[in-house]
């Protein structure tokens, strides 16, 4: 063989090795690949060098009341038994082997003197294990995070283990976790629990203002670029500064009042609980010039004894009103140029109309002015004006449109639920009224309207005739600034004429002094207000239930706050009227809310001279002068006056007469306070026992008794 033949052969051997090396090369490359092995890796690999976007979580804002009292906040709670639950992450990113070596004897000597469930060695050795597991992990999960603690420990010892060797660093590199909650805390419990609103468990709000306002109260989440790291696959920032700063959740200023919160609740529980004939109640307590809802109470009973808060009557529960109507009918016939001492037949207190009966309450009857007839809630007077003034087709169409002019449609979309639409006044066309359309409406009847729209109208006859929009928000507050204000909305500038109001309010006064309204009379101030009493309304007819309610406004002469308090009846019992159920109610949350505010009552006169000088007790002559001088009372004394003086009274004047102390012989103390009594006795060197209260009566040894150092002087007391 030729040497070109043999270099020609060593050549290709040379070159089909390297071909198949290389195609061995690529087949394992392609199973490392393709195989399920490779695809985890490789998807590790990637995952581990990814970035992604991260929320910074933000707290969410408070909700208060008026005068800034919280009504909702968030705190941190670590369990119902307010405890804390303790980790520690033996894999954390700064946790080096040179630190955690070093101080984990130290640390489980502390676990041992704090938490004393092990000794310090066997909290030492399960920790160095636990380490090193949670190093050989490459997850980090199954045992990267360990528990401190079999049970759940104290803020006292939690403070303690936050000083231990490792875990007093920052969590990055010493590990330690607190396990939390974030909780929506509601100081007041289940006080306008509907009203201020709940959250659900994603802290998100679903009724009340913190649904309305869930947007400002939630705030914004910042976002933050981060990425993991290979070894420790820890995410960490991409940079000092978020992409998105996060904003923290606003607070929400209220209107309410607490404590006339807890008034206004407080009347309508204690009915509920009294009457088993009464199934819910409300009460709203409104400012009059400004509209802000100062209260709003909602309540309802389940069973015997319990009484829960489910639905805002007060806002939404729109049925006929009954009585407390009429005082729009009446609003609206005066308008006519009618006068208060106008007459209308009541004729025997009932009345018909296509067969269908009306009647007064009660009633005989007779000829009433229209202030009598207003006061004793007269539905056959009132149907009567009715008919006289508006009984045809254009009187009717009249009608109806000065009940639209009140505006009390629009009374219904409040800053706590934007957005509603209008539900009152449902009024038919006047093509389709029946034949008792007219009449029915003029007494509260074939209408919708809430709780709060009625409270609207009393509160504008209240306010000199303009109506203002229910308020329950006052501000939003950022950051300790008001970002946002909300003035009070006028609805309506003047409801009436001048001299239309007058008479509202002198028949509003008249209801509660001689009227169906007087169980709301106070003995402390006029109250102003109308009764109520309506059957409720079903499909095709009307039941045996009934809403019996009372709205008016207080003090009458100068009307500060407004308010209505209603209640619906389970049954029709004889006494299911507003003005033996809902007046005695408002009259008790008026005195309350009265008795409370200062500027309401009468000034003390600073210096009162007394008709006579009070009783004085005989004693020290310095003291005397000077309780009397702060009196204004004189006092009369001789010109070397001693130290000790018996008292008189002299017409306006009291008098002192000295009392003389003679050494060795036992001090007279009689009338004296058993104070004065022991420090004149034992700086005499006696010894001193006494019996009963008041003044001193009696002594023995009688005064003027020779003595001895450390005799005893019996004292005994009384009032008389």
């Amino acid at each position: 063989m030729s040497v070109k033949s043999t270099i020609t052969i060593r050549f290709a051997f040379v070159y089909f090795t390297l071909v198949a090396v290389a195609v061995v090369i690529a087949a394992q490359m392609v199973r490392v690949v393709t195989g399920m092995d490779g695809k985890r890796k490789m998807v590790s690999v990637i995952k581990e060098r990814i970035s992604v976007e991260k929320a910074i979580p933000v707290s969410r804002g408070n909700i208060l009341a008026h005068d800034e009292r919280l009504l909702a906040t968030t705190i941190y709670k670590y369990n119902k038994y307010n405890k804390y639950k303790l980790f520690i992450d033996l894999n954390a990113a700064g946790l080096h082997d040179s630190i955690f070596n070093k101080y984990v004897d130290s640390m489980a000597l502390s676990l041992h003197l704090i938490i004393k469930e092990k000794s310090a060695e066997a909290y030492a050795r399960e920790l160095k294990a636990d380490r090193q597991k949670a190093l050989r992990d490459s997850k980090g999960k199954t045992f990267r995070h360990r528990s401190l603690s079999g049970r759940t420990v104290t803020y006292t010892e939690m403070q303690k283990l936050r000083e231990a060797p490792i875990l007093r660093r920052n969590p990055n590199s010493g590990g330690l976790i607190v396990e939390h909650q974030i909780f929506r805390l509601l100081p007041y419990e289940a006080m306008a629990r509907n009203t201020v609103g709940r959250v659900n468990s994603d802290g998100q709000g679903y009724v009340g203002i913190e649904y309305f306002f869930d947007r400002e109260l939630a705030g914004k989440p910042g976002m933050v670029k981060q990425h993991k790291t290979l070894g420790k696959k820890q995410w960490i920032p991409l940079q000092s500064k978020p992409d998105v700063e996060p904003v923290e959740g606003c607070d929400i200023i209220t209107t309410l009042d607490v404590d006339l919160q807890e008034m206004a609740e407080g009347e309508i529980v204690k009915s509920l609980l009294k009457n088993p004939d009464l199934e819910w109640g409300t009460a709203v307590i409104m400012e009059v010039a400004t509209g802000e809802v100062r209260a709003i109470a909602n309540k309802k009973r389940e069973g015997k004894d319990r009484i829960v808060e489910e639905e805002n009557y007060a806002l939404y529960y729109s049925k006929d009103p009954g009585s407390t109507f009429k005082l729009a009918s009446f609003m609206i016939m005066l308008e006519k140029n009618l006068k208060l001492t106008d007459s209308v037949d009541t004729k025997d207190g009932k009345t018909t109309k296509y067969g269908i009966p009306f009647g007064d309450e009660g009633s005989k009857g007779g000829v009433l002015t229209l202030q009598q007839a207003f006061e004793k809630s007269s539905n056959v007077g009132t149907i009567e004006l009715s008919k006289r003034l508006y009984d045809s087709k254009d009187g009717k169409r009249d009608f109806a449109e000065r009940i639209e002019a009140l505006k009390l449609r629009e009374v219904v979309n409040f800053d706590i639920s934007p957005g509603r639409t209008g539900v009152m006044p449902n009024i038919k066309p006047v093509d389709k009224f029946s034949g008792v359309t007219l009449e029915m409406m003029s007494i509260g009847y074939e209408l919708e309207i809430t709780p709060m729209q009625t409270l609207a109208l009393y509160n504008a006859v209240a306010n000199g005739g303009v109506m203002v929009h229910p308020k329950f928000i006052k501000a939003v507050r950022q950051d300790g600034r008001i970002v946002k204000k909300f003035p009070t909305q006028v609805v309506h500038a003047s409801i009436c004429s001048k001299k239309t109001l007058d008479n509202l309010h002198q028949m509003l006064v008249g209801t509660v002094e001689n009227g169906t309204a007087r169980r709301a009379r106070s003995s402390a101030f006029l109250i102003a207000g109308k009764t109520g009493t309506a059957h409720i309304a079903e499909p095709k007819k009307y039941t045996n239930q009934k809403l019996s309610s009372f709205a008016g406004y207080f003090p009458a002469d100068k009307p500060v706050y407004s308010c209505i308090v209603a209640f619906k009846t389970v049954s029709t019992p004889n006494t299911a009227f507003g003005g033996a159920i809902a007046a005695p109610v408002f009259k008790e949350i008026a005195e309350k809310v009265y008795a409370r505010s200062v500027t309401w009552q009468p000034p003390i006169t600073e210096k009162a001279t007394p008709a006579e000088a009070p009783y004085t007790k005989s004693g020290s002559y310095a003291k005397l002068q000077q309780a009397l001088g702060k009196l204004g009372v004189a006092l009369s004394a001789n010109h070397n006056v001693s130290e000790w003086v018996t008292t008189e009274q002299h017409g306006k004047e009291v008098l002192a007469h000295n009392r003389g102390m003679v050494k060795s012989l036992t001090p007279n103390v009689k009338n004296m306070g058993l104070q004065d009594a022991i420090y004149i006795l034992e700086n005499s060197g006696l010894k001193v026992r006494f019996s009963g209260k008041g003044v001193i009566q009696g002594q023995s040894p009688e005064p003027g008794t020779p003595y001895a150092a450390g005799d005893v002087v019996a004292l005994t007391l009384s009032y008389n």
